[in-house]
């Protein structure tokens, strides 16, 4: 079932709900005034009568039957006195011998309270009793009245009769402003629906606009920044195909060009030597540069194994990889290191380090300092730092230094070997331990990248 319908159901139900309680209270108030009403006007009469009849019963027997008979057709009501017994002693009907005992719910506890009682019989529909004590102080009797009341209850049947049209009439303009109401409710997610499916390969894009701030807003938020992100996922990749075909065309040609001309050179011995060191430095370059593609598409693919990595074995790695390149170009590696220990996948995190390490000696003149460093920011979080006297990097170029095959025009300029893949690998690592990589930079003062962990 579609929501709207759901919401269309739920609502409905509801309001029937609170029409039927609806339904219920009022016909009951109703019909508690309507009898209150008839027991206070019923009680009211037979305290008139009771009165009257104090000063004739029992020493009037006459005049009491009289008084009887007269308010009996009055009030069209049958009048019955009574014993403390419950015995009858008169019937204004004249149908009941002295004495009789009646079985009456109402004299099944007479007390010197006047009450009275409504019924449902067989024969006669519904009667009122109603028991008047005809002597408040020294009860010395009872006058029961007895009264048709099928009048009564048949008004409070037509009472209900007419509520329960009305009611059927409110909730059949209620079902259809509940489907209006869910229309309503649910016509945003449905052009939301559309509006995605329209989206293909070749067409990418979320243009629906909403105004209100709630979850729907929320939800078309969230899809806009969904698609968005696919399309500049689809444009970096389609970047990085480019890049890696083009990156990867250069090597080769290079290689093709040493190929075809080695036959040339091979009467000149140092001239051939020459060519065979080229082609062998091209092979190097291309098989790093694929085992930097693998390692990129690795990175994310297994599982993150974190292990405590202390300072020590930071500097000791650094200098056992990175000792004999500094020291070709007179290079001081020193270290800020506090004793502490960070939990990282070993593996991911020497692989971002080397990369920092190699591309600050690569980038710095010779007899010039690369530091490192190690501090604690704050309770959870730890800094590692990289930083050199090199080349520097221009402020505008720091955004797109962790795009794949990014080189800036210097470091170009400066070192023409390098893939353009490190600080990619860089930024990888970082994200996978839900890091953050900063750049300080400024051209021909040198470089410090941070590692927030």
């Amino acid at each position: 079932m579609k929501l709207r319908n759901r919401l269309w159901v739920m609502i409905s139900l509801l309001f029937v709900l609170l029409c039927l309680s609806l339904y219920i209270l009022i016909v009951q108030a109703y019909e508690q005034r309507m009898l209150a009403s008839k027991e206070e006007v019923s009680i009211t009469q037979g305290l008139s009568i009771a009165e009257r009849l104090g000063g004739t019963y029992p020493r009037f027997p006459e005049r009491t039957q009289g008084y009887l008979t007269a308010y009996s057709k009055r009030l069209e009501a049958r009048l019955i006195v009574l014993s403390n017994e419950g015995l009858v002693q008169f019937d204004s009907f004249n149908r009941l011998e002295p004495g009789t005992k009646l079985a009456v719910t109402i004299l099944q506890e007479p007390g010197a309270e006047a009450r009275s009682v409504f019924t449902k019989t067989t024969a006669y529909g519904y009667v009122q009793h109603t028991l008047i004590p005809l002597n408040q102080t020294s009860v010395s009797g009872y006058l029961l009245m007895v009264e048709d009341v099928n009048l009564v209850y048949e008004d409070i049947g037509s009472f209900r009769r007419w509520i329960f049209i009305l009611m059927a009439f409110t909730l059949a303009i209620a079902f259809f402003i509940c489907y209006w109401i869910a229309s309503w409710f649910t016509r945003p997610i449905h052009q939301i629906i559309n509006e995605a499916r329209q989206i293909s390969q070749h067409h990418r894009s979320f243009t629906y606009q909403y105004r209100r701030r709630d979850e729907i807003y929320d939800l078309v938020e969230a899809i806009r920044t969904m698609v968005n992100q696919l399309n500049q996922y689809e444009l970096r990749q389609r970047q990085f195909v480019s890049a890696s075909s083009h990156e990867l065309k250069t090597p080769l040609a290079t290689m093709q060009m040493i190929t075809e001309n080695l036959p040339a050179v091979r009467e000149d011995p140092d001239l051939h030597h020459e060519f065979i060191q080229d082609l062998s430095l091209q092979i190097d370059r291309m098989k790093e540069m694929v085992e930097n593609l693998l390692q990129i598409n690795r990175i994310w693919d297994q599982p993150l194994m974190r292990e405590k990595v202390t300072a020590e074995q930071i500097k000791a790695h650094i200098n056992h990889q990175f000792q004999h390149l500094a020291a070709g170009k007179n290079i001081e590696l020193c270290y800020d290191m506090a004793p502490l220990a960070i939990h990282v996948d070993p593996n991911l995190f020497f692989l971002a380090v080397d990369n920092l390490v190699s591309n600050a000696i690569r980038y710095s003149p010779e007899e010039s300092t690369v530091t490192i460093r190690l501090n604690r920011v704050d309770k959870t979080h730890t800094i590692f730092s990289v930083c050199d006297q090199g080349i520097g990097i221009k402020k505008e170029e720091i955004p797109y230094l962790c795009d794949p095959f990014y080189r800036s025009q210097e470091a170009m300029e400066w070192n023409k070997e390098g893939s353009g893949l490190g600080l990619t690998i860089v930024k990888q690592m970082v994200d996978r331990h839900n890091g953050q990589l900063k750049v300080e930079s400024s051209p021909g003062k040198g470089s410090c990248f941070h590692l927030v962990l």
